[in-house]
């Protein structure tokens, strides 16, 4: 998945999008950051879920960022959502793999206390927990700046 050309333009769009964004970014680095953390989640909770499917939520949901930016009105969850399933399809996910992992993606962008979905869930969180606002000159100004300091006791 990690090589398919369309996979590529979305991290390419996304790294357009937002070479002047002042808050955290969605590139590849920020995608396995979300992975990694999942997993390790999942791993700490006992979760059953395979570490492919783990990994693959994390690595695409935010693949269809740049269509937001280039229109506010779109749900970047719901894009990127719309963007993984062929991409999955053509990877050989089971029908049951690829809906399990576009309805994570369709609810990350919720604060994980409000999704009812546990991959959802779990993908929400390790996005929360991916933000590196120790280095971020933003901080002042960031809107899940009280989110991550209430939930998990973030303060810089």
């Amino acid at each position: 998945m990690l090589l398919d050309p369309d996979y590529q333009l979305c991290l390419r769009e996304n790294e357009k999008r937002e070479v002047d964004r002042h808050y955290c970014r969605h590139d590849f680095n920020h995608l396995l950051d979300v992975a990694r953390i999942a997993w390790i989640l999942c791993l700490e909770r006992g979760c059953v879920y395979p570490q492919g499917v783990v990994y693959a939520a994390a690595l695409l949901h935010d693949i269809g960022r740049f269509m937001q930016y280039d229109d506010p009105s779109k749900d970047h969850a719901v894009v990127s959502c719309d963007l993984a399933e062929p991409l999955l399809a053509r990877k050989g996910c089971s029908e049951e793999q690829i809906n399990l992992i576009t309805a994570a993606i369709l609810v990350h962008r919720l604060p994980p206390a409000d999704i009812h979905h546990p991959l959802g869930r779990i993908i929400a969180e390790a996005d929360d927990l991916s933000r590196r606002c120790f280095q971020c000159a933003a901080l002042a100004v960031c809107h899940k700046y009280e989110r991550m300091a209430t939930k998990y006791g973030v303060q810089y």
